[in-house]
């Protein structure tokens, strides 16, 4: 049990309903309500630390339409979610548990059991290689920080997105810089084609085209 802390009332009693949100295509306003899941779910997390993390959880990958993003407990009772649900879980889950959700398979682990951070922040991002204006995909993936060194983390890669098996394509890189294709993130002097997190304390909400 995370931290040695027992399950509170109030979420013992929590019990997921649906509710439909209807909302215009902004890319922004898109990453800040998934990031508003996440700290939702690090609030579960905290309140639950019975809860199985994300990577034990027997939670899978699945490619959803309608879309629907599931909160960490509504995820657990369905068994798969799709890379906005999933990303959001696991940025919760860092969010909450820090360095105890860490594995030797993430990127930063070492560093991360040296200072073992009661917290790690941590951001849903979008990824595309669309053109501004034009139709794409986006995918989403985690982005976190421990220290100085900043890391990512794709559950849907790890979680069943790829016929050929699981991977974990961010293992022992760190998300600065990368070179070629669509970049998450940026940072003065960064070259990249289009970015997006969350506003606030972290990154900020931009949008940039090379």
């Amino acid at each position: 049990m995370a931290n040695g802390r027992q399950p509170t009332p109030l979420a013992l009693s929590a019990r997921p309903i649906p509710i439909l949100v209807k909302l215009t295509k902004s890319e922004p306003g898109l990453v800040e309500l998934l990031n508003f899941i996440a700290r939702h779910n690090a609030w579960l997390l905290t309140e639950r630390p019975d809860l199985p993390g994300l990577y034990a959880s027997g939670v899978r990958y699945r490619r959803e339409h309608p879309e629907v993003w599931c909160d960490y407990l509504a995820m657990l009772e369905q068994g798969h979610e799709d890379c906005d649900g999933l990303a959001a879980a696991r940025a919760g889950e860092l969010l909450a548990r820090g360095w105890q959700a860490m594995s030797p398979e993430d990127g930063g682990y070492a560093l991360a059991m040296q200072l073992r951070p009661e917290r790690i922040p941590a951001w849903v991002v979008l990824r595309t290689r669309g053109r501004r204006g034009k139709p794409s995909l986006y995918h989403c993936v985690v982005l976190y920080r421990i220290a100085d060194t900043w890391w990512r983390d794709d559950p849907s890669a790890r979680l069943g997105m790829f016929a050929d098996g699981d991977r974990h394509p961010y293992a022992s890189a760190q998300a600065f810089p990368e070179d070629g294709g669509a970049n998450v993130v940026a940072l003065p002097g960064f070259a990249g084609r289009r970015w997006h997190v969350v506003s606030g304390t972290g990154p900020h909400t931009h949008r940039h085209s090379a």
